[in-house]
């Protein structure tokens, strides 16, 4: 297993695959991938190599890919699902019902108050649409999907208003899409990154309300240690 990857739980590996940029791999068994793997999320369109490298490096077949699940349309986030969309293994694509007509290449990305900031143009990056996915399906609150135990699928706009994060009960597990950021520290992250901002505190409430012991978010290291406990911190 090389340096980029780490095993949060049973059937849960973070893959690093750009600098600060995280997707993850869920074994749909819990241990293997003998019933399929799940993704979440999978980078920038060329972090597709080395997602599927470290998948094979972790002892998994890549090809037993079967979804994709997207936390919101960002180009570090949803670059690389046409990439396996495309693929051999064909997976589903799902998304978040409101981000789904972008990744769908149907409609335009919704702008934030600080694209045209200094901060924003620096990260003009992330606001390009990514390759868009012609079957894209969408997710909605409550769904449940057979990975690592049982994948939860919560509804967390803000950053986005399609965006979602997913809950994995069975292993005491949230991955938090960029609902919070742990760049050098946790954080609520830049508002003005967010295009759906008055949503934003709702969506912490509903995470904090979840029982976890590991948040593992699109950007820096996971959070082990009374995670619930810090993201309800951050709502005041």
């Amino acid at each position: 297993m090389d340096n980029h990857t780490e095993q949060l739980a049973d059937g849960v590996w973070r893959v690093e695959v750009a600098a600060y940029v995280n997707a993850f791999v869920l074994a749909n068994d819990g241990r293997g991938d003998a019933e399929g793997l799940t993704i979440v999320d999978t980078g920038w369109s060329r972090s597709g190599p080395r997602l599927v490298r470290s998948i094979r490096l972790a002892g998994l077949d890549p090809r037993s890919v079967g979804d994709v699940l997207v936390s919101h349309w960002h180009a570090d986030h949803a670059g690389a699902a046409a990439r396996f969309a495309r693929s051999s293994a064909a997976p589903a694509v799902w998304i978040g019902e409101a981000d789904r007509p972008v990744l769908a290449g149907e409609a335009d990305p919704q702008p934030t108050a600080g694209q045209t900031t200094a901060l924003g143009r620096a990260l003009a990056p992330h606001w390009r649409r990514p390759a868009p996915v012609s079957d894209v399906r969408s997710l909605t609150h409550g769904q449940r999907l057979p990975a690592a135990g049982g994948l939860q699928v919560v509804e967390a706009p803000g950053h986005t208003p399609g965006h979602c994060a997913f809950w994995l009960p069975d292993r005491g597990v949230l991955l938090g899409g960029d609902a919070v950021l742990n760049i050098w520290f946790l954080s609520r992250g830049p508002k003005l990154l967010c295009s759906a901002l008055p949503a934003t505190r709702g969506t912490l409430r509903r995470l904090a309300e979840l029982s976890y012991d590991t948040l593992a978010m699109g950007h820096g290291p996971p959070v082990t240690r009374r995670a619930n406990e810090r993201v309800a911190a951050l709502i005041s």
